[in-house]
This record gives C-alpha cells, sequence and structure tokens, in this order.
C-alpha cells in the first residue's frame, strides 16, 4: 500500500498518482511511504491466499469499501526480491484456469528487477 507519509491517504487513486502528493517522482518518493499489507488484507481486498505451497489469485475481489480487478504478487527473500537462476534450468507451474471466465488470460511472467530494487 503506497501512502502519504504520516496518513492513511494514496499517493495513487483509481488510475493515477494524486498530483497533489505527486507531482514529480522525486517529490513523490519524499512523500509516499510503502508499506505492506496484512495477511487479511491480502485475501479480502486483492484475492490473494497462499497455503505455504500454493498461491490462489482472484481476478475480481469485493471488499468492505470497493472491488479490486486484477492482482500481481512479487517473491521476495527478506527484504529483497526472490531472484530466479534459471539459465540452463526449467521452471514448472500448474494453473487450474476451469474456473477462469471466457476472454480472460491467465498467465505469468518473469520481469527483470532488480534484487534490492535500486536501493
Amino acid at each position: 500500500w503506497l501512502h502519504k507519509t504520516g496518513t492513511y491517504t494514496n499517493c495513487y487513486t483509481g488510475t493515477s498518482w494524486d498530483s497533489s502528493i505527486c507531482p514529480d517522482p522525486d517529490t513523490c518518493s519524499n512523500n509516499c511511504a510503502l508499506e505492506g499489507v496484512p495477511t487479511s488484507d491480502a485475501l479480502n481486498t486483492y484475492g490473494i491466499k497462499s497455503d505455504g505451497k500454493n498461491l490462489n489469485l482472484k481476478f475480481v475481489t469485493k471488499g468492505q469499501y470497493a472491488s479490486n480487478i486484477g492482482s500481481r504478487t512479487y517473491l521476495t527473500n527478506g527484504d529483497k526480491y526472490y531472484m530466479f537462476k534459471l539459465k540452463n534450468r526449467e521452471f514448472t507451474f500448474d494453473v487450474d484456469v476451469s474456473n477462469l471466465p471466457c476472454g480472460l488470460n491467465g498467465a505469468l511472467y518473469f520481469v527483470e528487477m532488480e534484487e534490492d530494487a535500486g536501493q
């Protein structure tokens, strides 16, 4: 959750940055703080559930205050992103698409990121 430091005001509203808090990237990085969410919020707000072995992501989650459409998650190792070293290796996963509505794309993406998020 990205919010104005010391408050509960979102820095990102709807589909864009709040220009009163984030008029430019430098100001935004000074004004906003990034926090994780409790496990209950991960499920109830974002539709993300894990039992330690399996991960379930819902496309639409109807929360107490609003609906969340789409979900994504990143794997971490402590305070750093988990780095997959896949050269000459295989990565397999199973996807249950039996409840995926027609017209939706269920996909897994690997995105190049620095392990320490550039810090």
